[in-house]
């Protein structure tokens, strides 16, 4: 693994003006995949860094790696200048403001499709350009509360409505951007040309949620309710001597294995259990069932339920706490977590880009730019001298 520019998309020029994480995670993935990705920061840098230069914080190394940073007042003409020069000739341009704040300070599709005709201009926001709640404040927490998936973590074990703990909806969304840009970029190369890219995380969430959370409305004409349950209506996760396994039964094969791994052959036997749907629709079985299979895995060490779980092909795994991911077999032999020194943050823990190409494969840039640290060299590569760019830092216009 290298930090060389390489990757499906090398050779592809983008352009951030995004804050915060759909927009830089957006961005970060193409980078990851070759991209030479620029990041126009405000002088007071990516609301994530929560400082300015002097510290990174984690979420914004996250979603920021890998990226050139360039820190600038687009509210000065001389700002607003240095970004369309940046943007001359780009094949990307990556916006995640509220609708019409780019045009307003002339950064809009048509100031950029003017230095790049073919652009792949895509817009980020939280609802989308129009309609009741096109110009309200939107973050994460709010979409998943718009979207059903607050109330879709209830359970027999848990019947009240939560958040998902992570950011859920900004993460969907950017990588529902990343395969729309690049979609768009395929279509480019076909003849398309440049086009606009409207992504709205109300969208694209209800859209990833949807799969599998709204199958009980997938069918309005389910008078009867054959459909009204969801795939996470049968998740499992139960205790065990030392710990939590979770578990899922899609076949009457698995349960037969569930079975026998918690040695209750009799059920396999029995008509009224053998069978996964009519054990799953018939109340009665389903809590029979239910006690005998809980009371089977709490005899039972996490590591040996496991064990004879998948010895059985049965789809089980233990309840790993955040810290022992990093210490999981599989994990480890994935090669998924990579160390690296950062010269200000010291060691860096972090993922590697998961899609593993075998002939342009992506690469994982050890690098994450303090705020405008690249800002001179950008204004140096679109032709600004070393005095200029000195009076552009006295004037304010750049940090």
């Amino acid at each position: 693994m290298t930090d060389d520019a390489s990757g499906p998309l090398e050779g592809i020029r983008v352009l951030e003006l995004s804050q915060v994480v759909s927009g830089p995670l957006a961005a970060q993935l193409l980078a990851e995949q070759g991209a030479d990705v620029v990041k126009v920061e405000p002088l007071h840098g990516d609301l994530l860094r929560m400082r300015q230069s002097e510290v990174i914080a984690p979420l914004h190394a996250n979603n920021n790696r890998g990226k050139r940073s360039i820190a600038l007042d687009t509210n000065h003409d001389a700002g607003r200048d240095i970004v369309l020069a940046l943007a001359r000739g780009i094949d990307v341009f990556i916006e995640n403001f509220r609708p019409g704040v780019c045009e307003r300070i002339g950064l809009g599709e048509a100031d950029i499709r003017a230095m790049a005709p073919d652009v792949i201009h895509v817009s980020i926001t939280g609802f989308g350009p129009t309609g009741p709640y096109a110009d309200r404040a939107c973050l994460d927490p709010v979409i998943q509360g718009l979207t059903g998936m607050v109330d879709g973590q209830r359970s027999e074990a848990l019947p009240f409505p939560d958040l998902i703990r992570t950011l859920v909806a900004d993460k969907t969304t950017a990588y529902t951007a990343a395969q729309a840009i690049t979609a768009a970029l395929f279509a480019r190369e076909r003849g398309a040309g440049g086009q606009h890219l409207d992504i709205a995380m109300l969208d694209a969430t209800l859209a990833w949620f949807w799969v599998d959370g709204m199958t009980d409305l997938t069918y309005p004409d389910d008078q009867d309710g054959l459909w009204a349950r969801r795939a996470a209506d049968f998740y499992q996760l139960l205790d065990t001597i030392d710990g939590q396994i979770v578990y899922y039964l899609t076949t009457s094969d698995q349960r037969h294995g569930m079975y026998r791994a918690i040695e209750r052959p009799d059920l396999v036997e029995d008509d009224r259990y053998n069978e996964i749907f009519a054990a799953m629709l018939d109340p009665e079985s389903a809590v029979v069932v239910g006690t005998a299979i809980a009371e089977g895995i709490a005899r039972f060490t996490t590591a040996d339920i496991v064990e004879r779980l998948a010895a059985q092909s049965v789809p089980a795994g233990p309840i790993l706490d955040r810290a022992g991911v990093l210490n999981d077999p599989q994990v480890i032999h994935n090669d998924i977590i990579v160390e690296w020194q950062h010269p200000l943050m010291g060691t860096i823990r972090q993922p590697r880009p998961a899609p593993r190409f075998s002939a342009t494969p992506a690469t994982m840039r050890r690098q994450i730019d303090t705020l405008g640290q690249s800002t001179d060299a950008l204004l140096a590569e679109i032709g600004r001298t070393d005095a200029e760019i000195a009076a552009l830092r006295d004037a304010g216009t750049i940090a």
